[in-house]
């Protein structure tokens, strides 16, 4: 197969594996036709080392369409192959036709010709003479994927035994095929041909690769010698999946036939996997766990068709196993699991986009809760576990139960087994643990990136799930470097307990990915050590710390007095699950709370909800500050190195804890540096829950070619807030001054910058939305303004003179009415602020963008009115819309950016940048 332009197809589609774009004929589509495609490929070509070749090329560029593999040989000889693959039975007029094209379009210095057919052919064709049509030799292989498994295996054998390397094993075998794979085709996937030297040199390279990789991959706990060789990839891999999180005893492949009248045959509906567990998260229910997986190649770009028959055929077979009696529905906590991972490299670890959209609610049942399963959250999911396993590894690997109102058991260590909970497989923490009788281990694994405010929270749920009990805790971060030791050492210190000092461990993880799980033989037998600790060996040696409220992680009941704010809607809590690959059709808030107080959450889960709030009621306020630039060859990249700016710039007299300090700076194409802090202000009048008001600071900075300035965006949504977000301003600007890489003179808008009619003018420009592709339409809903009583005014007016009388004009098409339409009127007038709200439309999301738009309170600046410009906006998106989103902090973001673009055209119009 070769890559070919676009828009250029050969009889066929183009399907993407891995990095690349296969063409394929239309006879072989699907997982059948890259079976046989690998299937015909990699046995043509481990047969030919019996035979005298020179070189080969798999669909040469510069041969007819018909051939898919040649072969030369000495003496200039060649050989022409085509292959066909089918799941129907192949006719011989079928294959007399491919047989005759081959020839006709091969040109006359062909030597020999080959049709391959991959599948079951007619009795004519099987009762061929000499198995030819004409001159074309046809070979028939109706392989399996196991018969091809077993066939490489057993050709790479025959090679290394010819050059006296040792015999491979199964497992082996299997990763040297995968090997192959991405490998050793390379230059045939491209078109090129391939030497005999280079082919072989390519094996012997391939086996040395493979080799090394089975010394450290981290699944070499789990692998054994094994002569089991019956399982497909898929199966392999979902099996393994099932077994490492303790759902390996459910029922496979559960089926109901039903007659169709039409068709007049039976049609078959299947769902992959189903058992039933006591729930440990729920007392007296039931967790009943329907499981359809798919493996693909490379995520689709679509997945909803799939998705639909999948959910048709669960609702049929659910509905049987309820006419059974298999289980009790009133008792019950149905889950409904969606597997879609992608072998193809480029995808490790990498969330498939748009999945949870496919689960429309017409499909979907009230009573069930749904989720999707990607490679990022399996991939975090099974790293853990496989990296529980190997501490501790004689001893077998139990998750822990957090004890909640649902499940209580007050003052002891939560119930540990080998079973994951469903609401487990989308969580972004993972507490496990390894015990005996004398010592227990808990382990915490949480899929954020590392930084000191989440380790302190992660620190504090730990001591809480466990009451204080555990003999050693170890948290692991999947990016955690020993950089960070120092750091973590002094946190650790600053809790003034000797016992935890000594008990606490912070690791990385090793991600690995699900698609290993392909070379693992499933029929491992544990022989592992399972028993449970004696709680009371600690009693007197608990572990107490008094953390501050700022490194409080809430799960279970202590999440529900905030999510039941009446700021948070129910449609809010649906969209945030639904971005973790969680989905219920409709729900009210109660049955929310059930399933997300089941549910740890991580520090980031946890900020994303608080987005969530802040961007309705606390939305964030933008101004900006411009720096000519010196260097005018100058990248963001080049401009902002690390530690310009830490946390102890930012403390002095601030009336706020600074709960978390990150600044990212520019890496690869993103050339914008950034550095976001969030902030908690005590009110101690309050109940504990309440005592504290959050808020954010950010500050985004990045080079604008056409203006040649250094841009700084300051956002703030408190007075704390501001004062940060200035001082990171402050600091970084006068870095860069006395590096002499900016001007020393910023560039602002301001109040004073405008004349009276130019004021009001700039102000109403922000209703012509003509650039706009964002904005459709808008509408002024309120002008703030006084009266400037350093001019005559109008006799009309004179009843204002000496009262600074300050005037808010609120309705509908404001920037249609007297006082903002006539010059004179303009000119005595000091315009503060207008509030627009604007119609959007984006991908199909409408909602509103509710600008406010001023001069920070002007007129309350005294003697002389001034402030910076800035606006604030607040994005809502319209009821019918809302599940279509998977970010409301994407949509916000976007339009954020076009209303700023907006500013800059404005500020261009007027001459002000």
């Amino acid at each position: 197969m070769q890559i070919r332009k676009k828009g250029y197809y050969r009889n066929g589609c183009r399907i993407k594996i891995g990095n690349y774009i296969y063409v394929r004929r239309n006879e072989m589509n699907g997982s059948y036709a890259i079976k046989g495609y690998l299937v015909q490929s990699l046995v043509s070509l481990l047969d030919s080392f019996k035979l005298d070749w020179e070189t080969v090329s798999v669909e040469p560029n510069d041969e007819s369409e018909k051939v898919d593999i040649r072969w030369t040989y000495k003496n200039n000889k060649k050989k022409f192959v085509q292959v066909k693959s089918s799941k129907n039975v192949f006719p011989f007029s079928s294959a007399e036709h491919w047989a005759n094209e081959l020839v006709e379009k091969s040109g006359n210095d062909v030597d020999e010709y080959e049709l391959i057919l991959v599948g079951c052919v007619d009795a004519k064709l099987r009762g061929l003479e000499n198995n030819k049509i004409g001159n074309v030799l046809i070979t028939n292989r109706n392989l399996s994927i196991e018969d091809f498994e077993n066939l490489v295996v057993l050709k790479i054998n025959e090679f290394f035994e010819t050059r006296k390397e040792p015999l491979i094993g199964i497992k082996l075998g299997r990763l040297f095929a995968k090997a192959m794979n991405e490998d050793v085709f390379h230059k045939s996937i491209k078109g090129e041909s391939v030497t005999r030297i280079e082919f072989e040199n390519s094996l012997m390279n391939a086996l040395n690769a493979v080799e090394n990789y089975l010394k450290t991959t981290p699944y070499s706990i789990l692998l054994r010698d094994s002569t089991t060789v019956n399982e497909n990839t898929e199966s392999t891999i979902i099996k393994h999946i099932l077994k490492l999180i303790g759902w390996d005893a459910f029922n496979f492949q559960e089926q109901v036939k039903i007659y169709d009248e039409k068709l007049e045959k039976d049609k078959v509906f299947q769902l992959d996997y189903w058992g039933n567990r006591d729930s440990p998260l729920k007392d007296n229910k039931q967790d009943i766990i329907y499981v359809n997986a798919d493996v693909v190649s490379t995520y689709p770009s679509n997945f909803s068709e799939e998705v639909k028959k999948k959910i048709d055929d669960f609702n049929i077979v659910r509905q049987s196993l309820i006419n059974k009696n298999k289980f009790n529905i009133e008792e019950t906590v149905e889950h409904y699991i969606q597997f879609v991972l992608s072998l193809a490299p480029s995808e490790n670890g990498k969330q498939i986009q748009s999945l949870s959209d496919c689960f429309q609610t017409q499909y979907l049942r009230d009573n069930l809760i749904y989720y999707t399963v990607d490679n990022k959250q399996i991939d975090f999911i099974i790293s853990s576990i496989i990296t529980a396993r190997e501490y501790r590894k004689e001893l077998v690997t139990k998750f822990l139960y957090p004890i909640t109102e649902d499940n209580s058991q007050m003052n002891k260590i939560g119930r540990r087994d080998t079973y994951l909970p469903p609401q487990y497989i989308n969580s972004s923490i993972l507490p496990i643990v390894k015990e005996d009788e004398q010592k227990i281990s808990v382990l915490l694994f949480c899929s954020d990136p590392y930084n000191k405010e989440r380790l302190k929270k992660l620190i504090w749920l730990l001591i809480r799930l466990t009451s204080g009990l555990a003999n050693d805790y170890k948290i692991y971060f999947s990016d955690y470097d020993k950089q960070y030791n120092n750091e973590v050492n002094e946190i650790i210190r600053n809790y003034k307990n000797n016992e935890l000092v000594k008990k606490i461990e912070i690791e990385k993880l090793n991600l690995c990915n699900s698609r290993d799980l392909s070379r693992i033989p499933i029929d491992i037998s544990d022989n592992l050590k399972d028993s449970h600790f004696d709680e009371t060996r600690n009693k007197e040696k608990k572990l107490r710390i008094e953390p501050h409220l700022i490194e409080y992680l809430p799960y279970g009941d202590s999440l529900k007095p905030f999510l039941n704010s009446d700021a948070i809607l129910p449609d809010d809590l649906r969209l945030f699950l639904k971005n973790k690959g969680i989905i219920f059709k409709t729900a009210a808030k109660t049955k929310i709370l059930q399933l997300m107080t089941s549910i740890l959450f991580s520090p980031i889960d946890i900020e994303s909800i608080v987005d969530i709030v802040n961007i309705k009621d606390k939305p964030l306020s933008l101004s900006s500050l411009r720096f000519g630039l010196l260097d005018k060859d100058a990248k963001t990249k080049d401009i902002f190195i690390a530690d310009m700016i830490t946390i102890s710039d930012l403390h002095t007299d601030l009336k706020a804890d600074i709960l978390s300090f990150e600044p990212k700076y520019p890496q690869g194409d993103d050339d914008i540096f950034c550095v976001t802090v969030q902030l908690a202000q005590k009110e101690p009048t309050k109940q504990a829950l309440v005592s504290t008001s959050y808020s954010t600071a950010k500050v985004t900075a990045a080079v604008d070619r056409q203006t040649m300035t250094l841009d700084f965006i300051k956002e703030h949504n408190s007075k704390q807030a501001r004062i940060v977000a200035t001082r990171i301003v402050k600091k970084l600007s006068e870095i860069l001054i006395q590096r002499g890489k900016i001007d020393s003179i910023a560039i602002e808008t301001k109040f004073s910058d405008f004349k009276n009619k130019e004021r009001v003018n700039f102000l109403l420009s922000f209703t012509n939305i003509g650039s706009s592709i964002i904005f459709k339409e808008c509408d002024a809903k309120l002008f703030k303004y006084m009266y400037d009583e350093s001019l005559e005014l109008p006799v009309e007016c004179q009843d204002k003179k000496g009262k600074e009388c300050t005037m808010q004009l609120q309705g509908n098409k404001l920037d249609t009415i007297n006082e903002l339409q006539e010059d004179t009127l303009k000119e005595i007038i000091l315009a503060e602020e207008l509030k627009i709200e604007y119609q959007y439309n984006i991908r199909g999301i409408s909602g509103r963008y509710i600008v406010e738009i001023n001069f920070s309170n002007a007129l309350k600046n005294k003697p002389t009115p001034d402030g910076l410009f800035k606006f604030k906006g607040v994005t809502d998106i319209a009821r019918k819309d809302k599940l279509k989103v998977t970010s409301i902090q994407k949509i916000d973001s976007e339009l954020k950016n076009e209303f700023r673009r907006l500013i800059d055209e404005k500020l261009k119009e007027y001459k002000k940048i």
